[in-house]
């Protein structure tokens, strides 16, 4: 009789269990239906808590590394075209862009040491600094990449004035002459729509715009040169780097959000890497 209470007890124990069970499956299934998943949190513990620390650690260091070479790299280039007489730049006055490289460059090359510092150094406020001033410029470049395509009409606007202000001073100013000259056997171009420019402005034909041997070239005549113009030839030129400035721009962007996201993981991650590592 009292084994049969036991068996009894048992019985009921379970019948309880399994109705439990139950009732937590629903529970769970009613909160599945009703309540749709954090996507941004999982999204978040997905890429904060299940990178390794020496993941987190090699990329940051390894992108922020190109970073600076590629940062100085563009100083060097902008560096020499700027110093460089016979630039095609010099003579269609597109400097400011130049100039603009230089200064992507050294904030490109400091930022980078900035992020290398504070990620080594475990040092908070530099890292906020890489965070902020990262997010800053991915802002910059979305914002001028929907100006850009207003951008293109004013610039050849602008590279038609400096085109007739130049010419104006082949004769007075040499590092004019050397552009305009290396302008011509670059682009195969002669004036700035036509070889008649020259004439307009009480000039021979320069000798650069021969399209012949030398030897036919010694009376310069409209026969011998050559006879599109220079500023369809620079509009030409420009057009064709487009795709490799937009390849460029993407690339850098791509970059910048890497080294964005790696500098909040390491945030998040500081407490995981000892001083001594």
């Amino acid at each position: 009789m009292r084994h049969q209470d036991i068996t009894n007890d048992n019985d009921t124990e379970t019948d309880t269990a399994e109705e439990d069970d139950i009732t937590e499956t629903e529970e769970t299934t009613t909160t599945g239906k009703d309540t749709p998943p954090d996507l941004t949190l999982s999204f978040s513990k997905l890429s904060y808590k299940r990178l390794p620390k020496n993941c987190v650690k090699f990329s940051f260091l390894s992108l922020n590394s190109v970073t600076f070479l590629a940062g100085i790299s563009a100083v060097i280039i902008s560096i020499w075209m700027l110093a460089d007489n016979k630039m095609m730049s010099r003579l269609i006055g597109q400097r400011i862009y130049i100039t603009t490289l230089l200064i992507i460059g050294i904030f490109a090359s400091l930022l980078a040491i900035i992020g290398i510092f504070g990620f080594l150094k475990r040092k908070q406020n530099f890292l906020i600094i890489y965070i902020m001033f990262h997010a800053l410029f991915l802002f910059m470049i979305f914002v001028c990449s929907i100006l850009s395509f207003s951008l293109f009409d004013k610039l050849t606007k602008s590279i038609h004035q400096d085109m007739t202000n130049s010419i104006e001073n082949y004769r007075y100013l040499d590092w004019v002459a050397e552009a305009w000259d290396n302008t011509h056997r670059y682009l195969k171009c002669c004036g700035i729509r036509s070889h008649d420019d020259w004439e307009k402005h009480g000039m021979l034909i320069p000798q650069s715009c021969c399209s012949t041997t030398v030897d036919k070239c010694l009376n310069m005549t409209a026969e011998v040169v050559y006879e599109s113009g220079c500023l369809n030839g620079a509009v030409d030129f420009l057009k064709s780097s487009v795709h490799t400035v937009s390849i460029s721009v993407l690339l850098v962007s791509l970059a910048l959000f890497a080294n964005l996201f790696f500098a909040l993981a390491a945030r998040k991650k500081f407490k995981m890497y000892p001083l001594n590592e």
